[in-house]
């Protein structure tokens, strides 16, 4: 990583494909950024990211984990999050662990193009044609995905129904 592809801070958007924790010095956590432009190491952990740009967006991080659990349920855990919507699309990101170990990555839906299961693990391509290897089993990536998928449909249809309601808007 080149030193000046370190920064303090990172907004989401979807330009971001995905957001991994990297474990430097002093044990601090910090991020690296896969996104449109190449890579980046953002001094923030991926949780500080995810909750930092929510706030950019105008929306409270917990709001947004409240809305997706007022779709799937509060017993899930690994919820996925709506960041910001934006030309007719949701930016879905979702977690691959509990949200606050320090070892989760945040992906966004929009970013895979492919997954595949490759021995114990998950193989990714990203929709630059980046492929990446997640130390996740392929059947918790599959059902993370498949959980976004439905939550993204899920913000698309209540938006439409607001649209519907109020045809100004």
């Amino acid at each position: 990583m080149k030193k000046g592809n370190f920064v303090d801070s990172y907004c989401v958007t979807r330009n971001t494909y995905m957001i991994e924790p990297i474990h430097l010095d002093n044990n601090k956590t910090y991020s690296r950024v896969y996104d449109k432009g190449g890579e980046v190491l953002v001094s923030q952990s991926p949780l500080k990211i995810i909750k930092e740009s929510c706030k950019n967006m105008s929306i409270n991080y917990h709001a947004a984990r409240q809305f997706a659990k007022e779709f799937f349920g509060e017993e899930k855990h690994k919820l996925p999050i709506s960041i910001s919507y934006a030309n007719g699309f949701p930016c879905v990101f979702f977690p691959l662990l509990s949200p606050d170990s320090s070892d989760n990555c945040w992906i966004g839906l929009h970013a895979i193009i492919n997954f595949k299961k490759v021995k114990n693990c998950t193989e990714i391509t990203l929709k630059d044609g980046r492929e990446l290897t997640l130390q996740v089993h392929s059947s918790s990536f599959s059902s993370q995905y498949v959980y976004s998928t439905m939550f993204q449909i899920y913000i698309k249809n209540k938006r439409q129904e607001i649209q519907n309601d109020f045809p100004f808007y």
